[in-house]
């Protein structure tokens, strides 16, 4: 009984190594490294609607390594943003590039909550939901043709559920999320 145990495992592991090796002609690193890009920019954004603020000393700015870990992209090493106002520590954390519904996600969180940044289709004003019904019997409308379309990535807010918003960041913007999650 132990030896088709152990066989079946050395299968398992065999399937999984080889699945990870193939990844099916997608580049897991550049995707990561898209993401990484992205996150940077956010974070030279930042930067700049908060400058007036760092360059008098009123606010600091520290980037500390994270690590990450997504499925068929692995382990890998991003900055989180910490900014100090005060007393307050307010942390921009990455939490991936493999999400449902988005390309990226940060998560702003402060000593009085949490809210969240998305990398969002900039035409895109709140998530989307797809829904196809079949019935039995009854064959599924076509689709509509339409070709792959290029997607204009931009960082917005995501509003609390259940009536999920998306709102374009701006400096105003960031400075509202800013205090509700230091409860300014």
């Amino acid at each position: 009984m132990i030896d088709k145990e152990v066989n079946d495992f050395d299968a398992f592991v065999k399937r999984q190594r080889a699945e990870a090796g193939g990844s099916n002609g997608h580049d897991w690193a550049k995707e990561r490294d898209e993401w990484l890009g992205y996150l940077n920019h956010l974070y030279k954004v930042t930067e700049s609607f908060l400058d007036e603020y760092i360059k008098k000393g009123d606010i600091t700015v520290e980037y500390r390594k994270i690590d990450l870990n997504e499925e068929n992209i692995g382990t890998y090493k991003a900055d989180q943003m910490i900014l100090g106002i005060g007393r307050q520590a307010i942390t921009l954390t990455p939490v991936g590039t493999l999400l449902i519904g988005t390309k990226g996600r940060v998560d702003i969180v402060g000593g009085a909550g949490r809210t969240r940044l998305i990398l969002a289709d900039s035409k895109s004003s709140g998530p989307r939901i797809k829904v196809a019904i079949s019935m039995a019997g009854k064959s599924a409308p076509p689709a509509p043709e339409s070709g792959p379309q290029e997607i204009d990535w931009v960082w917005k807010i995501a509003t609390s559920p259940p009536s999920v918003r998306y709102i374009e960041l701006t400096r105003e913007s960031l400075f509202q999320a800013l205090m509700e999650v230091a409860n300014g």
